[in-house]
């Protein structure tokens, strides 16, 4: 998610349903473990995700991330 967030940031997030696009959540992906993504869109299946970084290749980006998967939504970043 750099240049927004980088490995040592600590982030705060809330549980909530209330998602948008262009919100950066937390979720539990399972292979990667816990990941700071921006939802670009949403729709029954789950959320379709993609990081800041462009320059970065991400296997995640553009693939549909279960609801599920959810932790929170950031809201605030050390």
């Amino acid at each position: 998610m750099e240049p927004n967030y980088s490995s040592n940031d600590h982030v705060f997030c809330i549980k909530t349903k209330k998602i948008k696009v262009n919100d950066v959540v937390v979720l539990n992906h399972e292979i990667h473990g816990k990941i700071i993504k921006r939802v670009q869109s949403i729709n029954k299946n789950g959320l379709f995700v993609s990081g800041d970084n462009k320059s970065y290749d991400s296997s995640i980006t553009n693939e549909c991330q279960p609801l599920q998967s959810l932790i929170g939504r950031v809201f605030y970043k050390v």
